[in-house]
């Protein structure tokens, strides 16, 4: 049975982001909101919202009739899932230039590119695994016993002088 939007479906579909279509796209494809969360590595809470937003924009009950709309409407077709287009992003930011590339270099870059233990606006959430979460506290630490070792240094030598 068709599922169809009164008036020009284009109308109600254009006001759907990205990611409420792709998340729509997995909702057709029959997964549920945790599976669809760990593909777009957003919480399952997230999906739900989506897919409530969706749902008013597209002024139906739902999930299912809002992705069969899509489907029928062929939106799916020309959808390119944003979540891996951010990764292709990333993975071609991180190659080195020809030339550059050496044995060992791209492990030396793995090791050494523990990214930012703050949020920033590339990355607002916190994706740091196991070794970067024991990382960043020691290098933290060691930069303060420095940071305190030059200021007991420059202390020590004003009051050698002053004296």
């Amino acid at each position: 049975m068709p599922c169809y939007v009164q008036g020009d479906p284009d109308n109600y579909i254009s006001l759907l982001s990205a990611a409420q279509i792709e998340t729509l796209r997995h909702v057709y494809e029959h997964k549920n909101s945790k599976q669809i969360a760990r593909l777009m590595d957003v919480s399952p809470h997230t999906v739900d919202e989506r897919v409530r937003r969706a749902l008013k924009k597209l002024n139906v009950s739902n999930r299912i009739e809002a992705a069969r709309i899509l489907a029928v409407n062929g939106v799916f077709d020309h959808v390119t899932p944003y979540q891996s287009l951010t990764y292709q992003l990333i993975d071609l930011g991180d190659e080195a230039p020809d030339g550059e590339a050496g044995p060992g270099r791209s492990s030396f870059r793995r090791i050494f590119d523990i990214g930012s233990p703050f949020p920033t606006a590339s990355q607002p959430a916190n994706r740091h695994g196991l070794m970067e979460r024991i990382i960043w506290p020691i290098l933290i630490a060691f930069a303060t016993i420095l940071a305190f070792s030059a200021l007991y240094s420059i202390l020590v030598g004003l009051g050698r002088v002053m004296t």
